[in-house]
């Protein structure tokens, strides 16, 4: 073998022994551990966050926001899902997009009666959850329309 090849295969050697050893975990098990203090706001921002991730499904997109109002909600449906509410009709896109806000309205309700007992004497779900239905819009780069609010228990279609 000339010296080049010998050079080489070492190298490779080398290189492969290394790759064949475990990596070492940068984040230490001891640092998981410690504790950290966060506010009620901020836990219930993420908690409302991960509620609406939870809620979410491909033919629809659930946002979850605390706001100064309250609780505010954005759903955004798919074009699919928006083209089936067009078939439907005015009166059934209605009923849908309600059942959803009620939906939406008593797992909020339900996560701030358990997870945040000092919040839920003052939670009212019919003025503190509130929010919009979109849909996209109707070319690729329009931007997204609205389909209706819900407000005071109640959903509003939009004109």
């Amino acid at each position: 073998m000339t010296c080049r090849t010998v050079r080489l295969l070492s190298w490779m050697l080398l290189v492969g022994s290394f790759a064949a050893l475990p990596a070492t975990a940068e984040i230490e098990r001891a640092d998981l551990n410690l504790s950290r203090t966060v506010t009620q706001g901020d836990w219930l921002r993420l908690r409302l966050e991960m509620l609406g991730l939870n809620l979410s499904y491909p033919a629809y997109r659930i946002h979850l926001e605390l706001k100064p109002e309250g609780v505010y909600f954005t759903f955004s449906a798919s074009s699919g899902m928006v083209q089936h509410l067009d078939e439907a009709g005015r009166g059934e896109t209605e009923r849908v997009l309600a059942y959803h806000a009620r939906g939406m309205r008593q797992q909020v309700s339900q996560l701030i009666q358990d997870e945040f007992p000092e919040l839920w004497p003052r939670f009212n779900a019919e003025d503190d959850f509130r929010g919009q239905f979109m849909a996209p819009g109707e070319e690729w780069e329009d931007p997204p329309r609205q389909l209706g609010e819900w407000n005071r228990d109640r959903f509003t279609p939009s004109k």
